[in-house]
């Protein structure tokens, strides 16, 4: 496909669809934010006082960037004039300037919201509702959600690959023995089982190292999860979005957001822990939340390493001409790929 062709595509999928960008507990208090870079456009997640909003990170009056960092607690002000929000009102400076204007028509750009358990969701124009999106996956994806304390770790950088390549490579374990030899693949991940809900999918894979469940197990005293699966489980969510999880015992949100810059893609990890029972201090569980987070930045690290070796235009719809029993669900992303863009 020609690169414009591409990126009309890339916009068709951001903004046909729902996109899961923050938990709760990163947006739990009045001024918390959470920033997205995404074709061109910034989106910001925000705590108003009042409720969580989503909107393009420009001042409705001039067009100034409210948020410049990705993620902290401040208030809404922009810098340019003055004007600032809360409690779902926009303040104009010096209003009575403003003679000629129709102020009560002054608003945000503001994207649709939901809510799936304690992770939020954002779209443009969603051409279905969340819950038809997620075919059927949604009472488990609340139930990770409502098992997950705090954010530990958070990773952004600008990835070096287009966000499909990137993607297909989060997709299949073909490559976990040569790209990650000691870092995922001491997992010893086994043949795992691909269960897909329309165009979202989940892949769960039992540990091969005996010693390492073990001491896995000996860790769930410590939690408090309502989902939990004793292996490696990895949720793909169309199109954008994985999460991945150990035990349940840490959950990894990584998004794939594409970039107006050919081959580029605007990566970002997060590290959430598990939600602990009442009687455990955190303290406990920092020494693995820190091994947890220095594994999961070298496995990132590795797959940008390897993704930069492959052109865009290799890259296609159809299914590969070669391809691995373990590549399954890379096959399922093209199908659902083509299916969203043609209208399917």
């Amino acid at each position: 496909m020609a690169h414009e062709a591409l990126d009309h595509a890339s916009a068709r999928l951001w903004a046909e669809n729902w996109h899961l960008l923050a938990h709760r507990s990163e947006l739990a208090a009045s001024r918390n934010f959470v920033r997205f870079d995404i074709l061109g456009r910034e989106v910001v997640l925000y705590h108003d006082g009042t409720s969580v909003i989503a909107f393009d990170n420009r001042c409705p009056h001039r067009g100034a960037r409210i948020f410049d960092g990705d993620t902290g607690c401040e208030r809404f002000l922009c810098r340019y004039h003055g004007w600032s929000y809360a409690k779902g009102r926009m303040f104009v400076a010096d209003k009575a300037s403003l003679t000629h204007c129709s102020i009560d028509q002054i608003a945000l750009n503001t994207l649709h919201l939901a809510w799936m358990g304690d992770f939020v969701f954002v779209a443009q124009t969603p051409a279905q509702s969340l819950e038809d999106q997620l075919a059927g996956l949604g009472p488990m994806l609340e139930d990770i959600s409502h098992g997950i304390g705090q954010r530990w770790d958070f990773n952004r950088y600008l990835y070096e690959a287009d966000w499909r390549i990137a993607l297909e490579n989060a997709l299949e374990p073909y490559h976990v023995g040569p790209i990650h030899p000691n870092t995922l693949n001491t997992l010893n991940l086994q043949p795992g089982e691909n269960r897909y809900y329309g165009r979202n999918s989940v892949w769960s894979a039992p540990l091969g190292d005996e010693r390492m469940v073990r001491r896995m197990r000996s860790l769930s005293r410590l939690f408090d999860l309502p989902h939990q699966f004793e292996g490696y489980e990895s949720l793909y969510l169309f199109p954008f979005t994985m999460i991945s999880s150990t035990f349940g015992f840490s959950q990894s949100v990584q998004h794939f957001l594409p970039a107006t810059t050919p081959e580029r893609t605007h990566f970002t990890s997060r590290l959430f822990t598990g939600r602990l029972r009442p009687a455990i201090k955190p303290e406990l569980v920092t020494s693995f939340m820190e091994s947890s987070a220095t594994m999961n930045r070298a496995v990132f690290n590795e797959d940008h390493d390897i993704c930069k070796r492959v052109a865009r235009d290799t890259w296609s719809m159809d299914p590969p001409r070669f391809w691995s029993a373990s590549e399954e669900k890379l096959l399922h992303f093209r199908e659902s790929y083509r299916a969203a863009i043609s209208g399917g």
